[in-house]
């Protein structure tokens, strides 16, 4: 995983959204242009995070740095 993702670790001018599997994508304001690697490292980036259907509406999957998974409300 890439450096940690917050507005801080961003270069100016963009921004990062998660899809429900997970996967971080970045968006670049000005140009609205869209990548799947970081703008920094070039590399991808995991929330550690999974919205699962199977789940209760308003909980997700997250996931340790091990591997070990856990229930978030």
């Amino acid at each position: 995983m890439a450096a940690p993702v917050g507005r801080d670790t961003l270069p100016e001018h963009w921004a990062y959204g998660v899809c429900e599997d997970g996967r971080v994508f970045f968006i670049n304001d000005e140009t609205r242009a869209t990548t799947w690697l970081h703008p920094r490292s070039a590399e991808p980036v995991n929330s550690g995070h999974m919205i699962r259907s199977d789940l209760p509406p308003g909980w997700e999957e997250g996931f340790t740095d091990d591997g070990a998974s856990f229930f978030i409300k």
